[in-house]
């Protein structure tokens, strides 16, 4: 099977993750939102790998704290030492393993790992300094560790690790190591520490890019490929869902349906690629006018747009099919085959209506179909407004037309 095609960041004008990727620096954070989502994604993408080395830490560091008690005379501060390094690493697995893992493991791991790694530093030259020299092998394990405690995030990981280095290098001149023994295991330490940060920075550069074009492939379905406005699936879904909401929160809703006035006259003039230009240009006219996120501008039909205005009443809804209806004016295609002015218009019939269990969003709809034809009817270029009061009169239409059918059936 061939892989699916590599977006193009420039075809997605309006999306934040083709805006991220136009960026020249794939190390570069995202926008706030933008790396809160990459983060969360991340991390459920590596809850494994983070469940896993954190239970194994817990383990191994409860029974090395076991292993000390039984085997070898522990003093106060070495044993402080042990149970904080025990503790620290219980909770991080705890927290890992938890339902709330999403919300609260890194935030909490951004200040236990670290701390982790300084008494887990301080314990090593100790621990060395009263000849337990086997552990100065588990160095290496000590910076690494925390790339795979964050779930091979770099950044915090390398920090975790310096503040390791730097503290096994206090524990050394604070128990008088041997400065051999002090300079070989910074060494390793060091070279440790910049392989895993090359090795992490690598897979997150690769992490951070395949998450912006998974994200851009995912809007491929759910676009229209010339104007980059949603497509009418994903309105139809957004009606659908709005509705509800808007219903259970007691708040209006309005239904914009846009249509191009004349245009395959246009097409005939000037041609298809001009037409498609023309489109292109009034998507992102009326783009700029849907801001909120609960807004949806789609492209609805061929030259035929729709939007979906969240908690709006009839005079906001009116202003905003104004302003659209303005801001196609005001791009001023050339169009000398309509007969309604010599520059390319549009048509917009509005439906204003307070959704209710009882009724139904695609009644709601076909008023906005009905408005926009009333707009044509009047001359074009022009808005019509129909709400609550046209939406029962056409709901009793529709019952009794359902009625006088069952009759004769």
């Amino acid at each position: 099977m061939a892989a699916p095609a590599r977006p193009e960041p420039l075809d997605f004008p309006q999306s934040p993750y083709a805006a991220e990727l136009r960026h020249a620096d794939p190390d570069q954070r995202f926008s706030a939102p933008l790396e809160a989502q990459y983060i969360r994604t991340d991390l459920i993408h590596n809850r494994a790998l983070i469940r896993t080395v954190t239970l194994c830490a817990a383990l191994l560091a409860s029974m090395h704290g076991a292993e000390q008690l039984i085997h070898e005379p522990v003093g106060p501060v070495l044993l402080e030492q042990l149970g904080a390094i025990a503790a620290i690493s219980v909770l991080l697995a705890v927290l890992a393993w938890s339902p709330a893992m999403e919300r609260r493991y890194l935030p909490w791991a951004c200040v236990l790992v670290p701390l982790r790694n300084l008494f887990a530093a301080l314990h090593m030259t100790d621990a060395v300094a009263h000849g337990q020299l086997a552990l100065l092998m588990t160095l290496p394990v000590m910076v690494i560790a925390p790339f795979f405690f964050f779930g091979l995030r770099w950044r915090v990981a390398l920090l975790s690790g310096a503040i390791a280095l730097a503290a096994f290098d206090a524990g050394a001149r604070l128990w008088h190591l041997p400065t051999p023994i002090v300079w070989r295991a910074s060494l390793y330490l060091l070279c440790a520490l910049i392989t895993g940060a090359i090795a992490a920075r690598q897979l997150e550069r690769r992490s951070r890019i395949g998450f912006l074009e998974s994200h851009l492939l995912a809007e491929l379905a759910r676009r229209d490929a010339l104007t980059g406005a949603m497509n009418r699936r994903v309105f139809n879904q957004h009606l659908a869902r709005v509705w509800q909401q808007a219903a259970a929160g007691q708040f209006g809703l309005a239904i914009l349906l846009i249509d191009v006035d004349h245009f395959k006259a246009y097409n005939d003039r000037y041609g298809h690629l001009a037409g498609d230009e023309a489109l292109r240009r009034i998507a992102q006219a009326v783009q700029g006018l849907v801001q909120r996120p609960d807004d949806l501008l789609a492209r609805y039909g061929g030259e035929e747009f729709g939007v979906i205005l969240y908690d709006v009443g009839r005079d906001q809804a009116w202003a905003l099919a104004e302003r659209a209806r303005r801001a196609v004016a005001q791009l001023v295609i050339e169009h000398r085959s309509s007969r309604v002015a010599g520059t390319m218009t549009v048509s917009v019939g509005v439906a204003v209506v307070e959704p209710k269990p009882e009724r139904s969003c695609w009644n709601a709809l076909q008023l906005a179909d009905l408005a926009l034809y009333e707009a044509k009817t009047n001359g074009r270029n022009c808005i019509d407004l129909m709400d609550d009061e046209e939406y029962r009169l056409l709901s009793t239409a529709a019952s009794a037309a359902a009625a006088t059918l069952q009759a004769v059936g």
